[in-house]
């Protein structure tokens, strides 16, 4: 609720249009989503190649 609060202000500080209030709100949108992706992403091949060098030392053992 307060996000969309100071979204509006901000809007209205801009003197932007319902248009390009619309195309910032999916700007933002789409670039958290992509950047949460490309986090999580990162994160998961980090935590794979970890087992990967486990499970080889495991076997040399």
């Amino acid at each position: 609720m307060k996000i969309s609060i100071w979204f509006e202000m901000f809007a209205i500080a801009l003197g932007m249009s319902p248009v390009e209030k619309i195309t910032v709100a999916i700007s933002a949108s789409i670039f958290i989503i992509a950047f949460t992706w490309v986090s999580i992403k990162g994160d998961l091949r980090k935590l794979a190649n970890e087992l990967i060098e486990d499970n080889e030392n495991n076997q040399d053992n």
